[in-house]
């Protein structure tokens, strides 16, 4: 949701430069230079949140056992999967655990990166707008 809100609201923006309605050029140097780096600011917001979204579980780390989708889709057949669960299954409890525990490192970061950056937007945003104001 926040990839798309980013996405709309710098999108308006590049849509009127694109229309030739209106180029940071016309501002002076001093706002010209603040307005790309408020630009930069802003491609970097979007970097960050598609940060977030990017998935983040791995199928390679199996040494534990067997304990979510990742790991079952990566085995070759169905066959191949009901081979290793006989031998590689983890306790319920185990389970839990572990993926308690991987989930909530997960989310950290994820929310880390949506913390950023929505604080490098707002500084993009105001950057921006003071280029506009003072162009």
């Amino acid at each position: 949701m926040l990839l798309a809100a980013l996405g709309i609201g710098f999108g308006l923006v590049l849509s009127g430069q694109l229309a030739g309605d209106w180029s940071p050029d016309s501002l002076s140097a001093r706002g010209a230079s603040a307005w790309w780096v408020g630009a930069a600011l802003a491609v970097a917001s979007v970097a960050m949140v598609a940060m977030a979204v990017w998935p983040r579980f791995h199928a390679a780390d199996l040494s534990g056992g067997i304990a979510y989708w990742g790991h079952v889709a990566s085995y070759g057949s169905v066959q191949e999967f009901s081979e290793a669960l006989e031998g590689n299954a983890m306790a319920a409890p185990d389970r839990t655990v572990h993926q308690l525990w991987h989930l909530s490192r997960l989310v950290r970061r994820k929310y880390a990166w949506i913390r950023r950056s929505m604080c490098v937007a707002g500084v993009a945003v105001l950057i921006i707008g003071a280029a506009l104001f003072f162009g």
